[in-house]
Parts: C-alpha cells; sequence; structure tokens
C-alpha cells in the first residue's frame, strides 16, 4: 500500500488524468441508464409463489397490462353521450398501443358492436356502484408495456380524451409502474441537492477552508458517476431499491474524505510540509479507512442474503461505491492536495470552539463515571427492547404512498367506483389423471359455487371466469335456463366463445383461471382470505381439482414477509462477520465483543421505536438494520485505532481514553451531523417506506455514535484490554 501512496503523491498529474478519463467514460454511459418499474421485480426468487406465478403467465395471458380509463357518466345516458364515448372508444381501437378496447359503448350500440366486445362489456364492471363513472377497458400490447413506451402510451390516452368535457382518471398497473418511475425521478431531484448543501455546511464548519469543501464533494460525485456508468454498463437499471444509491454515495462516501483532511490538518498543524503531512495520513489512515470501508460493505453485502434480486443489486451497487469512495479519497483528494498545496492555510483550533468544548466534556464524564453511562446504557436498551415485540410485517401495496399523492387518491377513488385495481388469479387446476374436459358440467358446478363464494368475500369487485362467460351467453340466448346446461348445449357454447375465452383457460385444457381486480389489501388479510380460499376448496372441491392463488398483488406482499426474514438472517451473519473482523484486527475476542456492543443497542433502538411507533416492516425499513451496523462500526473502528495509537504513547489509561475522544470525536462527530442530516433529507420522500427508512437510519446512527463516544470508552475502562504491539506500560 506505501508504494500506491508514493505513486500518487509523486504522480499526481497522472492520476488525476486517469481519474478524469474513467470518469468521462462512465458519463457518456449514463445517457443509457434505464429507470423502471415492475411489480416482479419484488417477487422472491426460488420461492413456489413466485414459480406459480411465472408458470400462470405461461399458461396465460399477462394480467398486469390493463388500462383503466374512468370518465363521468351523466344521470340519463343519451344517445349524444353513447355517441362520444363511441368516438373515443373508436379512436383508441385505430392507434396501434391495445389489443382490445371496450367500454360502456359496446353495451348500447348493438348495430356496431362485436360479438366479443359486447359480452366482455357485460362481464365487467363499467359503471360505477353509485352510477356516476364508467370506464374504458384497454388491454396494452407487450410490446409497450415498458417505462417509455407506456408514456408515450398515457400521453396518446390524454391527447384522445382532451376533447371531451369529462371528468378523466387514468388508473390500471401501466399507470401505477410509470407513476412510481416519476415518483423515484423527483425524489433524485429533491435529494441531492439539500444533501450537497448539507455537506457544504458542515464541511465548511469543520474545516473552514473551502478546498476542504469542494474535495469531498468532488469524490463522492465522481463515485456516484462511476457507479451509475456500472449500472448502465450492466444493463441495470434505476428500480424501486437502487434509485436510491446516488443519493446514499452522497451521504456515505463522505465520512473517508473527512478522516483523512482531518488528520492531514493534525499534521499540517506541527508545520510539516504537505507532501510529508499527506503521507503520514496516508499511512495513517489508509488501513483504517479501508477497514471501515470493508465493514460498511459487509453491511450492505448481507443483503444478498435476501431473495429479492433488486435488494442484492442495491447492496451490490453501494457496497461498490464505499469501495471506489474509497480508493478516490486516497487518489483524487491527495492528488490536488500536492498540486494546490500552496492555496492551503491551516489554523490552530481555538480552544473555545464549541465542539472541542462538547468533546471535552464527554471525556470527563466518561472518565468520571463509566458504570453509570454503562448502566444507564443497558437499562435504556432494555425498556426500548420491549417494542421489538410490537413489530410486524404487515402491509399493502399503498402504503407505500402519501395518502397526499395524485396515484393514492386516483387508486383510491378508482377503488371506491369499481372495486380496485390490484389484479388477483385464482387457478383452478384439473388432474392429467382424470379425463374430463374443463367445461364439463361437473366442473362449472363446483368452479360456479365457488366463485359464488369469491364473490360474497369481495362483493365490490369483478371476477372473470370461463364459467362466467358460458353463463353470460346462455343468458344472452336462453335468459330462462338454469347453469349449468346440460353437457350438449355446454359443449356448443363453448365452441361458440372460444375467442372470448382464449385467455381463461390453458392450452392443454387443464386450467382455468378465475381473474379480479382488488382493493389495496393487507399481507394478513391477504393471507386469511388465501387460507379461506384453500379451505373451502378442500371441503367443496373433489381430491383432482385444486386451486392456486396468484397475481401481481398476493405475491408481492407475501414477497415482504420473506424478505423480513431474510433481511433479519443477513443482518445476523453480518453482525457475525463484523465482529470477526474487529476481534482478528487486533487479536482479541474481548475487544471484538466491546466494540461490538455500542453498535448493537443503536440496533434494538431501532427495533424498538419501530414496534412502539406500529410501523410494519417493509423491503426499505428492513435493509436498515444491515446498513446501519455497517455503517455505525466505523466511528468504533476509528476510535479503537486512535485509542490503540495513544495507548502506545501513555501508561494513562484515562488520559489515552480523553485524548481519542478530543481528537478522533471530532471527525466521528462531523460524519455523523454528515449522515443523521443526509438521511433525514430523504424522510421527504414520495414513498412512505423510503422516508420511514431515512427516519430509522437518522435515529439508529445518532445512537450509535453516542454509544461509540460514551459507552465504547467506558467499557474501555472498565475493562481495560491489551492491544497487541502494545507497550507494557503497567
Amino acid at each position: 500500500m506505501t508504494n500506491i501512496f508514493f505513486f500518487v503523491l509523486n504522480h499526481p498529474k497522472k492520476v488525476l488524468f486517469c481519474i478524469a478519463l474513467v470518469t468521462y467514460l462512465f458519463a457518456l454511459s449514463i445517457v443509457n441508464l434505464k429507470y423502471d418499474f415492475t411489480i416482479e421485480q419484488l417477487f422472491a426468487k426460488d420461492k413456489e409463489e413466485t414459480e406459480v406465478y411465472f408458470e400462470f403467465q405461461k399458461d396465460f395471458s399477462r394480467e398486469d397490462n390493463v388500462f383503466l380509463l374512468v370518465h363521468q357518466v351523466p344521470g340519463k345516458i343519451s344517445y349524444s353521450f353513447i355517441d362520444s364515448l363511441s368516438q373515443i372508444a373508436s379512436a383508441l381501437n385505430k392507434s396501434s398501443y391495445f389489443i382490445e378496447v371496450i367500454s360502456l359503448a359496446d353495451i348500447y350500440n348493438d348495430s356496431n358492436k362485436r360479438e366479443h366486445d359486447y359480452i366482455s362489456s357485460k362481464l365487467l364492471n363499467m359503471v360505477s356502484k353509485d352510477s356516476t363513472h364508467g370506464s374504458i377497458w384497454l388491454k396494452l400490447k407487450d410490446d409497450y408495456n415498458t417505462f417509455k413506451k407506456r408514456s408515450e402510451v398515457i400521453d396518446f390516452l390524454k391527447s384522445t380524451t382532451r376533447g371531451f368535457d369529462w371528468e378523466w382518471t387514468y388508473s390500471g398497473i401501466p399507470v401505477v409502474r410509470n407513476t412510481y418511475v416519476e415518483y423515484m425521478i423527483k425524489d433524485n431531484i429533491k435529494f441531492i441537492p439539500p444533501v450537497a448543501l448539507i455537506l457544504v455546511v458542515s464541511l465548511a464548519f469543520l474545516f473552514r477552508h473551502w478546498l476542504y469543501v469542494i474535495l469531498p464533494l468532488f469524490t463522492v460525485l465522481i463515485t456516484a458517476c462511476w457507479i451509475l456508468g456500472i449500472m448502465s454498463i450492466t444493463g441495470k437499471g434505476l428500480n424501486v431499491m437502487t434509485y436510491m444509491v446516488p443519493t446514499l454515495l452522497f451521504i456515505i462516501g463522505v465520512s473517508d474524505s473527512i478522516h483523512l483532511l482531518s488528520r492531514l490538518n493534525i499534521y499540517l498543524r506541527k508545520n510539516l510540509d504537505m507532501k510529508e503531512s499527506l503521507e503520514l495520513s496516508m499511512k495513517d489512515m489508509g488501513f483504517a479507512l479501508f477497514l471501515t470501508s470493508l465493514t460498511t460493505a459487509i453491511g450492505f453485502l448481507a443483503l444478498l442474503y435476501s431473495s429479492i434480486s433488486i435488494v442484492q443489486e442495491f447492496g451490490i451497487f453501494i457496497a461498490c461505491g464505499v469501495f471506489l469512495a474509497y480508493v478516490l479519497t486516497l487518489t483524487f483528494i491527495p492528488s490536488v492536495l500536492i498540486l494546490l498545496k500552496d492555496k492551503i492555510h491551516i489554523k490552530a483550533l481555538n480552544s473555545s470552539n464549541i465542539r472541542i468544548k462538547f468533546l471535552k466534556n464527554v471525556s470527563n464524564l466518561v472518565n468520571e463515571k463509566p458504570k453509570q453511562i454503562a448502566l444507564v446504557s443497558i437499562f435504556l436498551t432494555l425498556i426500548l427492547s420491549a417494542g421489538t415485540v410490537y413489530v410486524s410485517t404487515g402491509s399493502s401495496l399503498l402504503s407505500d404512498l402519501h395518502p397526499q399523492s395524485g396515484l393514492y387518491k386516483d387508486l383510491k377513488n378508482v377503488e371506491k367506483w369499481f372495486g380496485g385495481i390490484l389484479p388477483m388469479e385464482i387457478i383452478v387446476t384439473k388432474d392429467d389423471s382424470v379425463e374430463i374436459a374443463m367445461h364439463d358440467s361437473l366442473i362449472m358446478s363446483y368452479v360456479q359455487e365457488f366463485q359464488e363464494y369469491v364473490s360474497d368475500l369481495f362483493p365490490h369487485s369483478n371476477w372473470i371466469s370461463l364459467q362466467k362467460v358460458l353463463k353470460q351467453v346462455l343468458y344472452e340466448i336462453s335468459p330462462q335456463e338454469e347453469f349449468p346446461p346440460d353437457q350438449e348445449t355446454l359443449d356448443q357454447l363453448y365452441i361458440l366463445t372460444q375467442d372470448q375465452t382464449e385467455s381463461l383457460i390453458n392450452f392443454e385444457e387443464t386450467k382455468i383461471r378465475i381473474s379480479g381486480m382488488l382493493p389495496d389489501l393487507s399481507s394478513e388479510v391477504l393471507d386469511s382470505i388465501e387460507h379461506s380460499l384453500e379451505i373451502f376448496a378442500d371441503n367443496h372441491f373433489p381430491p383432482w381439482l385444486s386451486i392456486n392463488v396468484t397475481g401481481t398483488m398476493p405475491v408481492a406482499l407475501k414477497t415482504n414477509n420473506y424478505l423480513v426474514v431474510d433481511l433479519f438472517s443477513g443482518f445476523g451473519l453480518a453482525f457475525i462477520f463484523i465482529s470477526l473482523v474487529m476481534g482478528l484486527l487486533f487479536l482479541s475476542v474481548r475487544i471484538g465483543l466491546l466494540s461490538m456492543l455500542p453498535n448493537l443497542i443503536p440496533i434494538i433502538f431501532a427495533a424498538g421505536y419501530l414496534g412502539f411507533a406500529g410501523i410494519p416492516i417493509r423491503p426499505p425499513i428492513a435493509i436498515t438494520f444491515s446498513i446501519c451496523l455497517g455503517i455505525a462500526v466505523d466511528d468504533s473502528l476509528h476510535f479503537l485505532f486512535r485509542f490503540w495509537q495513544e495507548r502506545k504513547d501513555t501508561s494513562d489509561l484515562r488520559k489515552a481514553v480523553s485524548n481519542t475522544i478530543e481528537t478522533t470525536g471530532l471527525a466521528m462527530l462531523t460524519t455523523t451531523i454528515v449522515l443523521v442530516s443526509g438521511f433525514l433529507v430523504i424522510t421527504v420522500s414520495t414513498f412512505i417506506p423510503t422516508a420511514q427508512f431515512g427516519i430509522i437510519s437518522a435515529i439508529t446512527l445518532s445512537v450509535a455514535f453516542i454509544t461509540d463516544i460514551t459507552l465504547l470508552p467506558a467499557l474501555l475502562i472498565i475493562f481495560p484490554v491489551k492491544f497487541f504491539k502494545e507497550k507494557n506500560h503497567d
């Protein structure tokens, strides 16, 4: 590592040229970076529910490509209204975007109706329960189910309907996806400026030198550029998890710069020249910064334990960004400082400085009352740990959104009018050994009974199935005849409606689907409903007939529970690995345990807060624990490294503690202010779980700083430890 430091300090222009070239190449690739959101991104890999869902998509058509265009309906439906609706439907049908377009006009405009559209309109909820709103159903072609093309389709819908003076609501899963992406883009625009301002103010407050403000900012900016470039080159886009990567790198990546520059100033105040000061600072901090980057990366890499690919990607890219920030801190910053050394003028710190006074007071408190600090810490931890029993994983898809957001209001309105837009599929499967057609009267009678039960559970939702289509067609032909009719009639109906039912039965004719649009439900409610459906099927179906519940909403909600379990397991592994790193570093089990205790307490505090506040654990919140553990332990490492150096110079344990608090504590305080302030910026996110992630992270890191600056040194006094290479002064 010394050779690398030597090269950087002796060839600063070459180093900066290489950094500039790499940055330019990555910047060029960023223009191709994709933004996208699909609910399938949240599905757990290698889980039965996910396999069932993709098997459903293979057997049937997609269920997440339906636009719901909601419009007003006059108190009395007139010919002019139907004519206007027909014009809109005709314009939509002429476009190349949709497989089919179904509107209320199909029921009234018998002269131009297509049988398929007519029957479909009869089966769908075309008019709201209060008869104030109607709907146009548009099935999007798969080729247009991307963010850019969906945006094009939405613009087309708005331009087509603009000439009709009705209130319009644009809904459906495609709209939800695009609005999520728009919210993600807006969040990044909202986050970066205030985070940059926080960095400027904090760095200016700490160093009081313009160059020390600019260099860390450029370091994290280059880091973010490199990571976004890597994401683009590898074909990965910004999704509901990774869109936070640039902001988090701005917040996290500056810590290395603060510690390096803080150490540099110590040597510059001793009147050493810039090159010598940098060399000593890099030797002092190089290994320590590597280890803090490693522990932070371990916290993020713990997310690899998740079975959800976008969570894994998030962990990998942030971990890479942490190490890139480390590399740039030890290359970019020293190179610039060498070239601009004549512009650096460092003044001695005034002893009356508020930060110095604060740290001196903390030092005195720790040395005077170490046992009391330990007891108070244990007592508060026990109180907060009681909240962990109230932690839940219950959530719903719309719980991601603020009630004031436009998307939330639109979805709730559509839910009120039409029962919801979130797809749920129930697949009825026949055993291959039973040689009976799926449209057999026996199966149809079972399905009819089951569908009636489903309708009772969801009285405001509309359910479409093979049984319902056949029943509707029979009603059109013979209104008095009961369903199911005799088998011969059923066979005729089935042949007659094959163009309408091809998406309701698989090619092998062993499965039929019952499709519905549900309101927003919590995972607990959905689990209960699914359980009741399975019990009903077990009690009323023969052994050769079974059901599976799938669809984007059920699978996404089930995945949330898997994710929570995975991430807590990942946290456990991260805790073990970081403990091993700490223990092996100082060749002491005691040091490893003592160093981890101050970082475990903040996690317990955060979990207790979640329980008492009634905040359910969602994916963005679940990742907090591993991430904050990796970040929080950085301060512990810096403290122990400095304490180790102080112990080599003095036999006075309490003096070593004081010196460590008053020197390293300054950088720890600044990095904590930056981290906490940065995470608090995230609390204004459009997405509630992301905002909660910001709050939990800010709380955890604040508590971690307090425990690292008080409890850790108190434990070192109560339980004295001997470091390797430490002289035996006693």
